[in-house]
């Protein structure tokens, strides 16, 4: 009996290089939900790391005649969600600048509680705001390395540092953590 093999990311890369829309649904199959787990470590919002998700996969595709036949598609993808989440990320903040500028010159009694919408008890919740808290640089890598299980060199690559520099940050951000979440 012959065993089924699932194809490999460069085979799949090079068929739909050759139009074939079924390798294209393969690959968004096999890597959507990794793909949102980095936008959304990234933004840390659902519905803007769903729409993210969308316009990753655009630019992925978009760029197959730019991947490097042989190279690892994984770390490929991951650069350009990682990028492409932090650029989003970096247009919201801007966006919310405004809005805070805007609301500072609101009338007092147009304000809303700021710290109404941080009323959770759930322990979920407490160590994702807690995660929100570290530094960008940190947390990436943390959601790298935790949840998506890859290596130092390969996030390395992802973001761009050396190995060192992953290895510093993800220990900065697991005391940081700690910090935090012994206070609660």
């Amino acid at each position: 009996m012959t065993e089924l093999v699932a194809p490999s990311d460069n085979e799949l890369v090079a068929a739909v290089l050759q139009g074939d829309r079924l390798a294209a649904n393969t690959l968004l199959e096999r890597y959507q939900k990794l793909v949102f787990s980095v936008a959304y470590r990234i933004v840390m919002n659902r519905t803007d790391a769903e729409d993210l998700v969308q316009s990753i996969f655009i630019r992925v595709f978009g760029g197959l005649k730019t991947f490097v036949p042989g190279a690892d598609f994984k770390s490929w993808l991951y650069t350009i969600a990682f990028n492409t989440s932090l650029n989003a990320q970096k247009q919201t903040k801007r966006q919310q600048a405004v809005a805070r500028k805007a609301a500072a010159e609101a009338p007092q009694s147009d304000r809303t509680d700021p710290g109404a919408s941080l009323m959770s008890t759930e322990a979920r919740e407490v160590i994702e705001s807690a995660i929100a808290q570290l530094p960008e640089e940190q947390r990436v890598v943390l959601h790298l390395r935790l949840r998506e299980g890859l290596t130092h060199e390969e996030i390395a690559k992802i973001v761009k540092v050396p190995p060192a520099t992953v290895t510093s940050r993800l220990f900065l951000a697991r005391k940081k953590l700690e910090r935090l979440l012994r206070n609660v």
